[in-house]
């Protein structure tokens, strides 16, 4: 059995986590310091209709000795909003944040499961061996276990920067990672049009009525839909609503989607889809709800590969030719 790409963690577990190893304050003035140090990393993003300010809120609480990651400023530019980073820019942020290789990083967003496992997924993309994706922060909230409602005290000075040079994977190293875990849109577009998409299952984390053109996207003038073959998995399903949205049993995230591909049995993926899975959503944010609960709940790792569609539907209905938008209505 291989290991999952990330791991996933509970309250008390990340409890255990804190009291067996050092925890980072303030960035190390010894190497000696450096050791598995745990950092909790505040993930938290939200839609840009809300009114809430995630870095704000970070500013008046959060775990203790949490580090903030913008979503939007790690990544690169593009006409698609908050698009994996390139390789400079994810060592800028892992500079950034004074993340060292052999830090544990629990990551976290304050929604519960929204935008955390993106962060946690990109982590560990760019060669992070220790990511874990707290499962979640509203839980921890529950248990009273400590916050940090002071200002944040945490700054990097420009020589604690150049001591913290962190180590990029070969370029080598990189691609292969990344052509295993995700798929772009050139590849994806050929797929669909040389008729070879069937062999791959495309579960789009979108709401029922965006998925089938019922309802208008977010973003103006942008068409609803979804790409031929692709079957609606929305990413609220994986997530228990009577416990803080954190995410379903094995045993429940399985019937899901044996329901939505409507198949007996998990293993029939391999045989049915020998091309393995691509998730996506509006942005690429929550689809990888779907790719962490597949992955790491599910343990499909050691059954079918799960790839993330980058740039969803936003790149596909921006640039998709229109007889490969569907609508269902």
């Amino acid at each position: 059995m291989t290991k999952p790409f990330l791991s996933i963690i509970k309250p008390s577990s990340f409890r255990t986590l804190l009291q067996s190893q050092p925890q980072s304050q303030s960035p190390p003035q010894s190497s000696s310091t450096l050791e598995h140090r745990t950092i909790p990393i505040d993930a938290t993003w939200f839609m840009p209709n809300s009114p809430r300010n995630a870095e704000q809120e970070y500013q008046t609480e959060r775990i203790p000795h949490a580090r903030f990651f913008n979503l939007d400023k790690y990544s690169r530019d593009s006409p698609y909003p908050h698009m994996l980073p390139t390789q400079q820019i994810a060592k800028q942020a892992f500079q950034d944040l004074s993340i060292r290789p052999s830090d544990n990083l629990v990551i976290y967003d304050k929604i519960g499961n929204f935008s955390s496992p993106r962060a946690a997924f990109t982590f560990k993309l760019f060669g992070h061996q220790r990511v874990y994706l707290l499962d979640n922060y509203l839980n921890y909230k529950a248990c009273d276990y400590p916050l940090d409602l002071n200002p944040v005290n945490f700054k990097l000075s420009s020589s604690d920067a150049e001591e913290n040079e962190y180590p990029l994977p070969s370029a080598h190293e990189f691609e292969e990672t990344y052509d295993r875990e995700v798929i772009e849109y050139e590849e994806l577009c050929n797929l669909v049009e040389d008729n070879c998409i069937g062999d791959y299952l495309i579960l789009d984390a979108r709401s029922k009525e965006r998925f089938t053109g019922e309802a208008s996207e977010p973003r103006p003038g942008l068409s609803s839909g979804h790409i031929p073959t692709a079957r609606n998995l929305p990413f609220t399903k994986f997530l228990n609503p009577e416990q803080n949205n954190q995410f379903r049993s094995k045993e429940e995230i399985e019937t899901i989607l044996k329901d939505v591909v409507e198949i007996n049995d998990i293993n029939e993926l391999t045989t049915k889809y020998p091309g393995g899975i691509i998730v996506m959503c509006g942005t690429g944010v929550t689809a990888c709800i779907l790719k962490l609960a597949l992955d790491n709940v599910l343990k499909l790792h050691d059954v079918v590969n799960v790839r993330l569609y980058d740039g969803s539907w936003t790149e596909w209905a921006m640039r998709a030719p229109k007889e490969l938008i569907v609508k269902d209505v």
